[in-house]
């Protein structure tokens, strides 16, 4: 019953290991099978040896030497057509050949000691040969306790049937049916267990494996986030540090003016603007690392409503365009429908938009342009920003919306930036229900194209957006185009 538990237990979890597990199994079934087979033609060549040096002479008297004798000489060919065969399956790499080769010498060599057993008796009146050949195969060969049952049973009958043919008292041939028996008994235990255990360390083997593989993975996972970090801190500190280095300049110019009895007023006007961009800068980045903690911790909540997305887009377009053209690229507004209310939050649009935009022109080349269109796709709304910049690199195509990776990690970026803004941007359109892509040919330009589900939520009041140049919105253009200087 434990065996049977045991082999239960051991099928269910090597299914998932069925093809390496048969493999390495065959395998080693071959290798031992070469080294029995070696093992008896030794054997054999040595018998052959004391039946011509010292058993000669009793075969005239007793039949059973000359029956020894014609066994050693048949079997010689067979071990040694075994033996070449064994080298030539184990270059051909063939599973079904090996296994061909490992049953058929398993079989051969259980006849001929099933011969030799039977033939024993009248030499020595016991039946060793059969006896060894049973629990060799037992302890040697690691086959299934299904296939050792059939082999056995075969053997135990043939060797059986032998003894019916050749044994005329019935004590002898009932106390030797009895021995052959248990030894069957007894070999299949063994030849179970042996399994078993082989089974059990099989598995233990590949555990500690995936063990060893999956505390690699996690340890690749943490280096990487342990790298992540420090980037982070770097970035972060780096972000942090030189607008707040430009406030206290532009306070120590302010102050020194001050203290002076000639002031201009144009470079105190320039101090203070220095002052405001910069505060702007540090506000976007709190605003945004604020925004992306909600984010992870499932707090950050978009209001949907029914918005014309086409006037809003629009509106944050012209809000820019005066801005972007002074920067000397041009935008360019086009948009393939009139009017399009969806379900949307049209504060985290306009985020949206303006930040594309925004990197858009971080990015761009001198005399440049920025192209805003909008289309519908199946089920979607698409609106795509494209631009004539310097475009991304193919291998960080996947990566840019990850957060804190930036395509320019060296400490002297020709752009600020803390890598926190496109991953925001993801996110703010997958809580939507949407996607973001990006098309980019490195120093050619990049596309970003963003689809937003052509649903609207069951209320009536639809609203058509209204002008987005009111104070509110003009400061969240000037926080998200701060990082661009004029």
């Amino acid at each position: 019953m434990f065996i049977k538990r045991n082999n239960i237990f051991f099928s269910y979890y090597l299914k998932s290991y069925k093809h390496e597990f048969n493999d390495t199994i065959t395998n080693i079934n071959l290798k031992r099978s070469q080294i029995l087979a070696t093992v008896l033609f030794l054997v054999n060549a040595l018998l052959l040896v004391l039946d011509l040096l010292i058993y000669k002479p009793m075969r005239s008297v007793i039949p059973a030497y000359s029956y020894l004798y014609y066994l050693h000489l048949i079997v010689m060919p067979f071990l040694i057509v075994f033996l070449g065969l064994g080298i030539f399956i184990k270059k051909q790499n063939n599973p079904v050949c090996k296994k061909v080769f490992i049953y058929s010498l398993i079989f051969i060599t259980m006849l001929w000691c099933g011969f030799m057993g039977i033939n024993s008796m009248y030499i020595t009146g016991g039946i060793s040969a059969y006896i060894i050949c049973m629990f060799s195969f037992a302890t040697c060969f690691l086959i299934s306790p299904l296939k050792t049952f059939f082999i056995y049973l075969v053997s135990l009958v043939f060797f059986i049937y032998g003894l019916i043919l050749n044994v005329d008292t019935l004590q002898v041939l009932y106390s030797t049916m009895v021995n052959g028996l248990i030894t069957v008994i007894l070999a299949q235990i063994i030849s179970s267990l042996n399994y078993a255990s082989f089974c059990k360390d099989f598995l233990n083997k590949k555990r500690i494996l995936e063990s060893k593989q999956m505390l690699e993975t996690v340890n690749a996972k943490l280096q990487e986030y342990e790298k992540t970090r420090t980037d982070f801190f770097v970035n972060i500190s780096h972000e942090l540090r030189t607008p707040l280095n430009v406030i206290y300049s532009a306070e120590q110019m302010i102050d020194n003016s001050m203290k002076s009895s000639n002031l201009d007023r144009n470079q105190i006007n320039k101090y203070f603007k220095m002052i405001k961009q910069n505060t702007y800068r540090l506000l976007r980045l709190i605003n945004n690392l604020i925004d992306i903690t909600k984010i992870d911790a499932a707090s950050f909540k978009i209001k949907l409503i029914n918005y014309d997305i086409v006037k809003t887009v629009e509106d944050i377009s012209i809000s820019v365009a005066e801005f972007i053209e002074h920067n000397g690229i041009t935008l360019t507004f086009d948009t393939e429908i009139e009017e399009k209310i969806i379900a949307c939050d049209p504060d985290s649009i306009e985020r949206i938009i303006l930040n594309l935009l925004a990197n858009a022109v971080k990015y761009g080349k001198e005399s440049g342009s920025i192209f805003v269109d909008i289309f519908l796709e199946e089920n979607y709304v698409c609106i795509s920003i494209k631009d004539t910049g310097i475009g991304i690199p193919e291998d960080m195509c996947d990566l840019i919306f990850d957060r804190f990776t930036q395509v320019d990690t060296s400490l002297k970026r020709t752009n600020e930036g803390s890598g926190i803004g496109l991953a925001l941007v993801r996110s703010l359109v997958e809580m939507h229900g949407g996607n973001i892509s990006v098309k980019s040919k490195f120093g050619e330009g990049s596309e970003f194209i963003i689809r937003l589900p052509d649903l609207r939520i069951p209320e009536n009041n639809e609203k058509i957006s209204a002008s987005i140049l009111d104070e509110k919105n003009i400061n969240r253009i000037n926080i998200e185009f701060s990082d661009i200087y004029l």
